[in-house]
């Protein structure tokens, strides 16, 4: 029996899981607007830039990463945490908190993993332009072609999905203002991280947590992987970037000491910058964590939107993102 033609518009995590577990079902072709997979999953020099933590209560995620065959490391922690205050840094043991996971040689890992799994490739750099409703099929237009699909599952964040394309029947005003009051879940965020040529704070007892509301860094974490000794920090909602790169070292250098004024590699990623993830109402940070979850459909239920913004579980997290594509198999 032939089967129909599902258009998944996204390749971050939801996209990627939601086309592995609907291809038995469906003929999927996934569409991504930027040159790569993964969405506001981002390697940079084999560092995330992106999310990084998995934590134990995270069923779905770590029954993936189980099915992927890939590894967990967990999160250093040991040692005497910083706080970078205006009288001088300050050290103290942090309060025990539910142990943290990350993926060995990255979150990326599990990307790759899935794209192996498609039986048909992703669609790179072709932007969604419009979804038009044409007797029982979805017409989408890109910048490159246009295809016709019985069912399309919109991934982006929700923000994106009402501000970037078309829609014809367009969508109910109350629709489209629900979808756009819906925060961008790392819209906001950029990420920084220092690479050096060993983990020096660690032999000194650190555990390389710091807090600060002095430098350009507000909270800063141990980034190691199993080749290579960094710090990550997301940056201040305040920090200037005229002269970012030495503004953080001199940060780095008065919480961890002399060695930290010599890194080997500086990466940054300031997501409010990336066009295909933030939205200008994104502009501003985020005083707490959102509260997520939705059901949203269009063209008569043709047209769903999901992905982790989505999700009534763990919405924002790369949990939320595998539960959302999960809950598609009961609807599809």
């Amino acid at each position: 029996m032939k089967k129909k033609k599902l258009v998944i518009i996204g390749a971050g995590l939801s996209g990627l899981v939601s086309g592995v577990l609907l291809q038995d079902r469906y003929d999927v072709t996934i569409i991504e607007a930027r040159h790569r997979t993964g969405g506001r999953i981002m390697e940079m020099g084999g560092h995330d830039m992106g999310p990084s933590w998995i934590w134990p209560h995270q069923k779905n995620i770590l029954k993936l990463i189980e099915t992927l065959d890939l590894s967990l490391f967990s999160q250093y922690t040991e040692g005497l945490a910083s706080y970078d205050a205006p009288d001088g840094v300050q050290h103290f043991r942090p309060s025990q908190t539910a142990p943290s996971f990350r993926i060995k040689g990255g979150i990326t890992q599990m990307v790759m993993a899935l794209q192996k799994r498609l039986e048909t490739p992703v669609h790179l750099n072709e932007k969604v332009l419009s979804l038009t409703q044409s007797g029982e099929m979805i017409v989408v237009e890109t910048t490159e072609r246009t295809y016709e699909a019985d069912r399309v599952i919109l991934t982006l964040p929700p923000r994106l999905a009402v501000e970037n394309m078309v829609y014809a029947p367009a969508l109910p005003e109350t629709l489209h203002t629900q979808l756009q009051n819906i925060p961008t879940w790392m819209g906001y965020a950029a990420k920084c991280v220092i690479e050096y040529a060993d983990a020096f704070w660690r032999d000194e007892g650190l555990s390389g947590f710091a807090i600060s509301h002095l430098g350009p860094l507000g909270e800063i974490h141990d980034a190691c992987t199993h080749e290579k000794a960094a710090l990550f920090g997301f940056v201040h909602s305040t920090a200037k970037y005229e002269n970012f790169e030495e503004d953080v070292i001199q940060q780095l250098t008065r919480l961890y000491g002399r060695k930290a004024s010599n890194p080997i590699n500086f990466h940054l990623v300031d997501w409010k910058k990336e066009p295909y993830t933030s939205t200008p109402l994104d502009a501003m940070p985020l005083r707490e964590h959102p509260s997520y979850g939705f059901n949203a459909t269009h063209f008569d239920g043709q047209l769903i939107f999901s992905g982790t913004e989505s999700s009534f579980v763990e919405g924002g997290y790369l949990e939320g993102a595998v539960t959302s594509a999960l809950g598609l198999l009961k609807r599809l």
